[in-house]
Parts: C-alpha cells; structure tokens; sequence
C-alpha cells in the first residue's frame, strides 16, 4: 500500500460560551488530511481524514495514522 499524503490542514472549531458575556472557547483543534491510497491490485483511493487530537503532524506521522486507521500497521 502506498499513501501519497497531498494536502494537510489544521481544523479548529469555535464554540461560544455565555457568562455574564461572551467568552470564546476552542472546543476541538486538530488536522485533515487529504491523501491518495494506492493498494496493491492497482485499486486506487482519495480520502480525507480528520484526527481531532492531533494539532500537529508531520507528513510522515499523517501516514502513519493512516495506516493505523486502515489496519495496515
């Protein structure tokens, strides 16, 4: 299998929580990875993948992460 990570970005979603005013609260800050899997039988796969925990990652750990998800490691 081989993963060609091609675009990686840091998600960060915002939540707003009132007391006594409006106070701004980071609710998930993690990183979408969008990625071409190519397998063994030729069978080819893009895909995006969301890893909320993680803030940041190199490329190599991106596909590592991926390969975890996929069962391949």
């Amino acid at each position: 299998m081989n993963i060609n990570v091609n675009q990686m970005e840091r998600m960060r979603d915002l939540t707003f929580v009132s007391d006594n005013g409006v106070f701004p609260q980071w609710h998930r800050i993690g990183t979408k990875v969008e990625a071409i899997i190519e397998f063994e039988s030729g069978n080819r796969a893009q895909a995006v993948f969301e890893f909320p925990n993680d803030a940041d990652l190199s490329f190599e750990e991106a596909e590592r992460l991926i390969r975890k998800e996929l069962g391949a490691e």
